[in-house]
């Protein structure tokens, strides 16, 4: 499984970085060229009412297409984290059913290994396609502890009590899965 990084420590240098862009644009003004002694923003000195609005604008664009951008980017990575912990649960639920305690044992070891990844990240840093949603916090501890709790039976060679405890946390793998 690969869990791509996310990209919450940029956020915050960026908002920085898009705040100074837009009030050099709204103030016609060009910090960096004046700190480096260059005069190029002469036609933007003048005060030119239209020009300023137009940066104005084409800023506040940027800004909302760059949110817009970054909810969807940032939602489609969570939605592949999601995926791979719910690909190790049916890989799981197979090799439980399969009765093979080797495989199921391997195969439970990639779940706990991917779900402990992927709750890590998800409860440093939530999303908007979770933060906001009470039901998310619930979910995540009924599925860590049929995973936990599924894990102890698997390794003493109970493998229909495993699955069973297991089973209990597809419908909520589901429901994290499919936001």
């Amino acid at each position: 499984m690969v869990f791509i990084p996310s990209l919450e420590e940029w956020q915050i240098p960026l908002y920085l970085i898009a705040a100074v862009m837009l009030l050099q644009a709204a103030t016609a003004t060009c910090s960096v060229n004046t700190i480096l002694g260059w005069n190029s923003c002469e036609v933007v000195r003048r005060r030119n009412k239209n020009l300023m609005t137009a940066f104005v604008v084409v800023a506040l664009l940027l800004a909302v297409a760059g949110s817009y951008g970054s909810a969807d980017i940032t939602r489609n990575i969570f939605l592949t984290d999601a995926e791979s912990v719910n690909a190790s649960y049916s890989m799981t639920i197979q090799s439980l059913g399969e009765g093979n305690q080797e495989n199921a044992l391997m195969q439970y070891e990639k779940l706990d290994s991917n779900f402990g990844n992927f709750s890590n990240k998800y409860t440093k840093y939530m999303p908007r396609t979770v933060k906001f949603d009470g039901n998310f916090t619930i979910e995540m501890n009924n599925v860590s502890n049929a995973v936990s709790g599924s894990g102890e039976d698997i390794r003493q060679g109970d493998l229909v009590r495993g699955r069973e405890r297991l089973m209990t946390a597809g419908p909520d793998i589901r429901r994290i899965h499919n936001r």
